[in-house]
């Protein structure tokens, strides 16, 4: 059992240094302006949303880390959850700028924290969706839970 919590420690470790790190990426980034002029805009729109999408995976994965993973489509939770988010996250904000101006709903869709908080939801959901979660049981569970019954009742 400790053998088995430590490496959920690591893992949980190991996942939170990476969101850092990738979050600490895209400040650098946008702070810096790599690219400047226009393109700059839209590749510092197109980070944001990147960073959010990894980092919500990143999340997802995390609560799950060291269980077994199948992969199994739900085709509902992509569609109902998936496609608003993916809308609100994934889009840029200079589109929505482009395509409505300073207008409501649109300046509300080209706010970073929406397509921040957007992408990470995305993530979240791309990972439930895409995979599926299966817990194993240990041996010892498994010889307990078999303990005074034949083959046949099992």
């Amino acid at each position: 059992m400790k053998k088995k919590r430590d490496g959920y420690t690591f893992g949980l470790a190991f996942t939170g240094l990476t969101i850092f790190m990738l979050i600490y990426t895209f400040f650098y980034t946008s702070q810096f302006r790599i690219i400047q002029g226009p393109s700059g805009v839209w590749f510092q729109a197109m980070a944001l949303s990147i960073t959010a999408v990894l980092a919500g995976m990143l999340m997802e994965l995390s609560r799950f880390w060291g269980l077994i993973i199948e992969f199994k489509t739900d085709a509902d939770l992509l569609i109902l959850q998936g496609v608003p988010a993916a809308i609100l996250g994934v889009i840029p904000g200079p589109f929505w700028l482009q395509a409505g101006g300073n207008n409501f709903p649109f300046i509300f869709f080209a706010d970073p924290v929406v397509t921040g908080i957007s992408g990470v939801w995305l993530g979240m959901v791309l990972f439930r969706g895409l995979f599926n979660h299966k817990k194993v049981k240990e041996k010892e569970d498994v010889k307990g839970d078999l303990k005074g019954r034949t083959p046949k009742n099992v």
